[in-house]
């Protein structure tokens, strides 16, 4: 377990993450080619649509050999729809490697993934990318880094310019070593790159001696601090979450990356010095004699189930049985297990605590699951998804295939935890976290399904809440053969203050038959809503239920007309899903730019200037910005760019 390293590559879309991973996998010998994401040959990206728009849709996990350590790799999506893909990931992580665009620099993607990294306490490394391009600047990302994180950056592979201001080599600030791209620096040149590489090495120990009492008395005594103590101190900042280290590179040609994984082995943590919380709080994780538990962090049906799980504590061997925490009665015996490197495998015979595996074949599993050995009950925590909040509908052009087109998106429901499907009225209704995200599912169900059918347009996904506490009672009369019957219900409403987006509770203290269908009824009236969507943020509680002679369906509607009056009094509020934006464009185009968001309602909070032109952030209703990055295009003449993700939900204005 040493000798383990286990981590994810995140970024911004297009920054290079699947390039890199590529580059990985060919120098570590895992694969005898180079795959490339433009000509969809890129081992990662294995999905058809993945090769066709050249972007990564799922996550796809792979292993490696580097140095005498096994390296565990997840390559994410780094596109902001695909953000719940990314979570489910870093819950069981022990660390990232944070790729950042040279030339575009900190992007609004990347704070996401750093802020899900934080959450987790993950350690992390940054890999500068692209500095071959024109524009690129390794020491203002640097500085941007800190700035946006307030985060200790330690540049320990730092970039070298030829005269003609060329990335031509790296050098390593803590070793003294260096790798010039193209046979030797002319010798001009030398005085300048050790200059740089001096200065760089100077700095380190300016950081470690911030981190150090015992480095800064032997600075401030004047002795030396030598490469092996200085690695130390980066070393216990980097894995303890004090300090990020950033190297240099160029994934396309293949520059850096060989030293960014001698960084991953030596700052990155092994399974023993991994922080005990979230999927390692579990007693005794990491303990190979202990009881398996194990966490299916990952679901995909491809022609058959992947069930992708990390083992937290214990030995999984193929053969083996074992059950889901949540169902008691779900034994099954583990058929084989298989590490992957995109969509080919390899056999395993068994599974040590902290390796990440699939097991092949429908057991009913879903993300979150935690497997352990029969006898052994314990539950590991899960992380928790955002709301969806796009909806589009499906049609078949022929109602006969209706039932296999829900079958299908269910089924995509179970691999995306972000999907609610919804069936009602003859209609299928599909939630998602965005247009790229609905748009991908389409074509995914057309590929699986083999029919027509019809996906309308996209629509915001409402929420109705309320903004008070308030009671409603309801009484119902009727003559059923004969016998006069009456039915009278209490029903109490109140805001949950902490979680205004939490689903509604149902509380009834009055046992028997009657008033299970009481709560029943009330959690299908909230789920349903009232006027434009589900109903989140409150509470139900059922406080008097009284009925006389045959009250078949009668109680459900006093306790229906009584949630309703209850709503009426409370000040129902209509919520709607808000977006974080961030544009770049061209500073001459910054005011179109302003004009047609101050059209679409939104709040400005900042505007900055910067080496790609004018940056705009802020934020704004989703259903005001559906179709935006077209019309930003269209008034930039193409140059603008628009990033959007998820900042809650608020209530509609006027």
């Amino acid at each position: 377990m040493d000798q383990l390293r286990t981590f994810g590559i995140v970024a911004h879309i297009d920054a290079g993450k699947t390039t890199l991973t590529e580059r990985i996998l060919h120098d570590s010998g895992a694969q005898q080619f180079v795959g490339s994401v433009d000509e969809g040959t890129a081992t990662m990206d294995w999905m058809p649509l993945e090769k066709s728009r050249g972007i990564s849709v799922t996550a796809a996990a792979t292993r490696v050999t580097w140095n005498g350590c096994v390296l565990q790799i997840v390559d994410t999506p780094g596109h902001v729809d695909f953000t719940a893909e990314v979570e489910r990931c870093l819950n069981v992580l022990d660390g990232v490697v944070v790729v950042v665009d040279g030339v575009r620099g900190v992007e609004s993607q990347t704070e996401a993934v750093w802020r899900q990294a934080d959450a987790r306490h993950l350690p992390r490394l940054v890999f500068v990318n692209k500095l071959d391009r024109i524009g690129a600047d390794f020491g203002e990302v640097c500085e941007e880094l800190v700035e946006r994180f307030e985060a200790v950056v330690a540049p320990v592979v730092v970039p070298f310019r030829d005269e003609r201001g060329v990335f031509a080599g790296i050098g390593h600030a803590v070793t003294g070593a260096v790798q010039w791209f193209d046979g030797r620096p002319d010798e001009e040149l030398v005085p300048r790159l050790r200059a740089e590489l001096r200065a760089a090495n100077e700095r380190l120990v300016e950081i470690a001696a911030d981190l150090d009492d015992a480095v800064m008395t032997d600075i401030v005594a004047g002795k030396e601090v030598g490469s092996d103590r200085l690695l130390e101190v980066l070393r216990r900042a980097s894995r303890g979450g004090r300090l990020v280290a950033a190297a240099a590179g160029a994934a396309l040609w293949n520059r850096g990356v060989d030293w960014l994984l001698d960084a991953v082995i030596e700052l990155l943590p092994p399974l023993a010095e991994v922080q005990r919380t979230g999927i390692w709080s579990v007693e005794r994780s990491g303990d190979p004699l202990a009881p398996f538990c194990g966490l299916v962090f990952k679901v995909q049906h491809a022609d058959e189930a992947w069930n992708y799980v990390r083992v937290v504590r214990g030995r999984l061997f193929s053969g083996a049985p074992c059950r889901r925490t949540r169902d008691p009665a779900s034994e099954f015996e583990v058929p084989e297990l298989w590490v992957m490197q995109g969509e080919s495998h390899r056999a395993a015979g068994k599974a040590e605590p902290g390796e990440i595996v699939v097991l092949p074949g429908d057991f009913g599993l879903r993300t979150g699951d935690t497997l352990v050995a029969p006898g052994h009950p314990v539950a590991v925590p899960t992380p928790r998804f955002p709301a969806p909040v796009l909806a589009v509908t499906f049609e078949p052009e022929h109602g006969a295939d209706g039932p296999q087109l829900l079958a299908a998106l269910r089924e995509f429901a179970l691999d995306d935890p972000t999907l609610r499907v919804d069936y009602a009225h003859g209609q299928v209704t599909v939630r998602g976290m965005g247009e790229l995200h609905l748009e991908i599912l389409g074509e995914s169900l057309r590929e699986r399904v083999g029919f027509g059918f019809h996906c309308s347009r996209p629509r915001v996904a409402k929420r109705e809440s309320i903004a008070s506490e308030a009671v409603g009672e309801a009484e119902m009369r009727a003559v059923v053969g004969g016998e006069a019957c009456a039915a009278r219900c209490r029903v109490a409403v109140a805001p949950h203050a902490d979680e205004p987006l939490a689903a509604v509770d149902v509380r009834c203290e009055i046992d028997g038959p009657v008033a299970a269908a009481v709560v029943e009824e009330l959690q299908s009236r909230a789920a349903s809503g009232l006027r434009v969507g589900a109903m989140v943020g409150f509470g139900i509680r059922v406080e008097s239920l009284e009925h006389t002679g045959s009250v078949s369906g009668l109680v459900e509607q006093a306790a229906a007309h009584a949630f309703e009056q209850a709503i009426q009094q409370a000040g129902a509020v209509v919520l709607e899903p808000r977006v974080e934006f961030e544009v770049t464009c061209p500073e001459d185009g910054g005011a179109a730019v302003l004009a047609d968001l101050g059209s679409r309602g939104a709040d400005v909070a900042g505007v900055a200037s910067g080496r790609l032109g004018a940056r705009i952030r802020g934020t704004a209703f989703l259903s005001r910005m559906i179709g935006y990055v077209t019309r930003l295009r269209s008034i930039t003449r193409g140059l603008g760019q628009a990033s959007l993700r998820p900042a809650g939900f608020a209530p509609v204005r006027g």
